[in-house]
């Protein structure tokens, strides 16, 4: 099922929020992978560091392409974020960009493999933002949530958590993906943690800071969560979570 990006994921991805349109009929350069980044696994931490000088991130062009994009221009700024992370093979920020605005433009599995890359790039040394690293790391896991893979999301986004416990939209994707495998026992714990935070939003995400009532809302309507709606005493224990 589609998952929509609020207005706000042209700067950062806001997951978890706004999913209120039928799923689009699939098109073709949805599958078309983009197999000059290749989907590339993400290694573990502590590898030699990279050098960047022949990739470094352009943040000037950058931001021109992302306001073109907010401006209307969406084809036009992935085209040239595509041509930009072409040129400069170690801009991890570029391809962070590229993959939130491919995931606007209803192609997620063109997006995944820049997340990826983006994340690898960042091991091997060209340094994200903390923000940026999180938006890489939900990116790909949202890419298989919007393909129905929600089994391979779950355990990305359980890593997310284990890094950033106060990020509530990880939390809320989770939750939907933990439903749609048919845990329920699972979606309504996490659930319940979303509607009663027990950590803080990571101090890159306070800018998104959502009410309760937002999430109940979601919870209300996102189609991902209609096996646990189906369920009246889970729902009505989730609901009266204490807020």
């Amino acid at each position: 099922m589609r998952r929509a990006l609020s207005a706000a994921a042209l700067t950062l991805l806001v997951f978890g929020c706004e999913r209120d349109a039928p799923t689009p009929a699939p098109r073709a350069e949805d599958d078309a992978v983009d197999h000059a980044e290749g989907d590339v696994p993400r290694p573990a931490r502590g590898g030699g560091a990279r050098d960047c000088a022949d990739g470094s991130d352009d943040p000037e062009q950058i931001a021109l392409y992302m306001e073109s994009a907010e401006g209307g221009n969406l084809a036009g700024a992935i085209a040239g974020l595509e041509a930009l992370a072409g040129a400069h093979p170690g801009s991890a920020t570029a391809r962070v960009r590229l993959g939130e605005l491919l995931l606007r433009d209803r192609a997620p599995a063109r997006a995944r493999p820049f997340f990826a890359r983006a994340l690898a790039l960042h091991d091997e040394g060209c340094t994200l933002a903390p923000r940026d690293e999180w938006a890489a790391a939900e990116g790909v896991a949202l890419t298989e949530m919007m393909t129905g893979d929600y089994a391979d999301a779950v355990p990305r986004l359980r890593a997310s958590l284990a890094r950033w416990p106060g990020a509530t939209p990880t939390r809320y994707n989770l939750a939907c993906a933990l439903c749609q495998t048919g845990d329920l026992d699972g979606c309504e714990r996490e659930l319940r943690t979303v509607l009663r935070p027990e950590a803080a939003l990571p101090a890159f995400l306070v800018d998104q800071r959502r009410p309760a009532d937002h999430y109940q809302r979601m919870l209300a309507s996102d189609p991902d969560l209609a096996p646990l709606r189906a369920d009246e005493a889970r729902l009505a224990r989730v609901l009266a979570a204490p807020q």
